[in-house]
């Protein structure tokens, strides 16, 4: 069990969403809402988040799409609980079930082609480089301790349906990688977006959308940047309309 006095809470888009999350813990960021801004879904579709956190996801997803049932995992027991929690919160408990599961296990659960879309924001950094926090949530969000950036994709390939559609946000080290993965689980890159700080600077995030057993032809769109200069720190104007208007928004595919 989680302790109360462990968690803060904080509101989100206007005080829409409710969010719970650890004190001393990993906290989603910007990087998880663009992901979740850039995912589009049809009615009556069934997602999985692969290392949900959190749960910020699904319960971004599940308040846009009314009409959207999903699925959450994650290896960390204390994420799987803080999940339940902020999907309770929200009042979308009912339509997402939240499993402690590692992705390299989703064959022991789950049935071949079971979902229409799988998300992850997956850990990026490979365990021999860099220094790993020694806060075991912060380590395993960022470093393939409990599961590689392929164990991620492998999992999200195995549990898509034909045509069904993978999207990931993942620094762009990883960028040449995740690529790789894809095509070998024939999941076909189809859309990219490139995501810059400031205009002035190279970007260090990307977001991939691939479908499984699509065809070839992949579109870059133009780069999002986050912040109009690094002295203010303003939102740039694309940012602050994906903020005031993330619930507007139909987003299909």
């Amino acid at each position: 069990m989680i302790d109360a006095n462990e968690l803060d809470k904080s509101t989100f888009l206007k005080e829409d969403i409710v969010i719970y999350q650890k004190k001393k813990g990993f906290r989603f960021g910007t990087d998880t809402f663009l992901l979740a801004d850039f995912v589009k879904c049809h009615s009556g579709e069934k997602f999985i988040d692969l290392g949900t956190g959190s749960g910020i996801i699904p319960v971004l997803l599940l308040k846009r799409f009314q009409s959207l049932v999903g699925v959450a995992l994650d290896v960390l027991p204390e994420c799987v609980e803080l999940s339940r929690l902020n999907a309770e919160v929200n009042g979308v408990s009912e339509k997402l079930k939240v499993i402690c599961l590692n992705v390299k296990d989703v064959k022991k659960t789950f049935k071949p082609e079971t979902f229409d879309v799988a998300i992850t924001n997956p850990p990026f950094k490979e365990c021999f480089r860099g220094f790993i926090n020694p806060d075991n949530m912060k380590a395993i969000a960022r470093h393939e301790i409990e599961g590689t950036l392929k164990d991620f994709i492998d999992a999200a390939a195995y549990l898509l349906r034909c045509k069904g559609r993978f999207y990931m946000v993942c620094p762009v080290e990883r960028f040449a990688d995740a690529l790789c993965f894809c095509r070998q689980n024939f999941l076909e890159p189809k859309t990219v977006r490139f995501v810059q700080p400031f205009p002035d600077e190279n970007a260090n995030l990307f977001l991939l959308e691939a479908r499984k057993r699509g065809g070839k032809g992949l579109k870059v769109l133009p780069p999002l940047v986050i912040y109009r200069n690094r002295e203010s720190r303003v939102y740039t104007d694309e940012m602050v309309e994906k903020y005031r208007n993330f619930f507007n928004k139909d987003g299909k595919a």
